[in-house]
């Protein structure tokens, strides 16, 4: 039993192999506004300034796993709304879900995505991200931020981050890259794992895979060496 997940290597010749590198690290980039309303913008805006914070501080932290992944927990954590992505990635199935089973899939999605992220983090080369619009629905409820990234010698991909309104904040629920949505794929990959073991074996596989990558991130931390 196991898990085909999105990772560069599986999606090699689809728009979506870039997710892994880009979703989210959008924050970590300097932004440029071009147009539209920017208050969902500013979820972007203010990790950004927190994390370059962290990484001009401490030049060496790309190669510093463990320290990548405390700073993904830090400032890019809170702005995402792991219980709206959970809910859309599992789809219907998310209803059949006990709420005991939601609870740890969200819980383990969530870490699956962040230790993604944190080595994704590593690859961070001062590419500029342009915030084409940002617009909010009429009851302030939902929010989109349309993107590109421009890099030299690459052609401009188009990211658009989906927002919903908690409290008095802004939290990313899904990322498009060139119009792929992130939890959609996932629901098509959760499905099949759920069809063949169910939803407590779609947990179990993720469970393995978060404490596959925690061992690596273990492994891979300079102060393991010694």
């Amino acid at each position: 039993m196991g898990i085909e997940f999105l990772s560069p290597q599986t999606m090699a010749g689809s728009p979506v192999k870039a997710m892994s590198r880009y979703v989210l690290l959008l924050l970590l980039w300097p932004v440029l506004v071009l147009a539209g309303d920017q208050q969902p913008a500013e979820v972007i805006r203010s990790a950004t300034d927190r994390v370059l914070a962290e990484l001009e501080a401490a030049p060496g932290i790309g190669s510093d796993p463990e320290k990548l992944n405390r700073v993904v927990q830090e400032h890019i954590v809170p702005h995402v709304d792991f219980a709206t992505m959970s809910r859309l990635t599992l789809g219907k199935n998310w209803r059949q879900a006990t709420p005991e089973q939601r609870s740890v899939f969200a819980r383990e999605f969530g870490t699956l995505l962040t230790k993604t992220y944190s080595t994704a983090l590593a690859e961070y080369a001062n590419q500029q991200v342009e915030i084409l619009s940002s617009s909010v629905s009429a009851d302030n409820r939902r929010g989109t931020v349309r993107t590109r990234i421009v890099e030299n010698g690459r052609a401009p991909l188009a990211i658009d981050y989906s927002l919903v309104h908690v409290g008095n904040t802004w939290k990313i629920y899904d990322v498009r890259i060139e119009g792929v949505s992130l939890a959609i794929n996932y629901r098509s990959t959760f499905a099949l794992e759920i069809r063949n073991h169910g939803i407590d074996g779609l947990i179990e596989s993720l469970v393995e895979r978060n404490t596959h990558k925690l061992d690596k991130l273990t492994a891979a931390s300079p102060d393991a060496m010694h």
